[in-house]
């Protein structure tokens, strides 16, 4: 996209010309809507670029001791988990026929090859140790915590908001799903195998699987002491 006279501050800070160029040309495009599937993805990856800042960023301020300011960033990944599950609206509106035309150009390609989504799978398990370092100087465990949250609120809304970033990235691999299905059916092969087989094997993986246990605890301690659910045997 060309443009009259010398850049602007805005366009040399933004660069916004090397951006406008990372698209394909009107003329090079498969179909119409190739344009749109590419700038979709091209924000995923920045977004996922930010949600890695800010997490790593969290996990430094846990280390720190700094527990409210590693909430106010983790609380900025929830915001960008909704973009990243609200775009692929977007998405929704292509034609099967023309996703087909364009998983042509994309050849061998596939989202599962994505870096930024390799490095939310990844990043769980660098920030865990930061939580549990945090835990450490306060000298509390998750189990206190979940046992009386009221008590350990600040350290009980960290281990929420870590929780949240698992499970919106749950359910953005569900959300991904769903569009796989809408474009080329449930039973299509994707290009790295049979979509719903993929996910399934996904879904069995927890992020944070400490702070999924201290649930089962909790609910089985409950089992066991209250008639109710020793009754109907709400625990396994």
């Amino acid at each position: 996209m060309s443009r009259p006279g010398p850049l602007t501050d805005y366009e040399k800070y933004i660069r916004t010309e090397e951006l406008l160029a990372l698209q394909k040309p009107a003329a090079e495009l498969t179909c119409h809507d190739e344009l749109q599937f590419q700038i979709v993805h091209q924000v995923a990856e920045l977004w996922m670029k930010l949600t890695e800042h800010e997490v790593l960023f969290a996990g430094e301020r846990m280390r720190a001791g700094d527990a409210p300011r590693a909430l106010r960033g983790l609380g900025r990944v929830k915001a960008i988990q909704t973009l990243l599950m609200d775009q692929l609206m977007l998405l929704d509106t292509m034609a099967p026929k023309d996703y087909m035309t364009i998983r042509n150009a994309l050849g061998r390609g596939s989202g599962q090859e994505s870096p930024g989504f390799k490095r939310m799978l990844q990043i769980p398990d660098e920030v865990w140790p930061s939580f549990e370092a945090l835990l450490a100087a306060r000298k509390v465990t998750l189990r206190q915590i979940y046992e009386q949250p009221d008590a350990q609120a600040e350290l009980f809304n960290v281990a929420e908001a870590l929780l949240d970033f698992d499970q919106n990235l749950q359910g953005w691999r569900q959300r991904h799903l769903m569009l796989v299905y809408r474009q080329i059916g449930a039973g299509t092969p994707s290009l790295k195998g049979k979509a719903s087989e993929l996910l399934a094997e996904g879904l069995k993986h927890r992020f944070f699987p400490k702070l999924w246990e201290v649930r089962d605890e909790l609910f089985g301690e409950w089992t066991k002491t209250h008639p109710y659910g020793a009754e109907k045997g709400y625990h396994g």
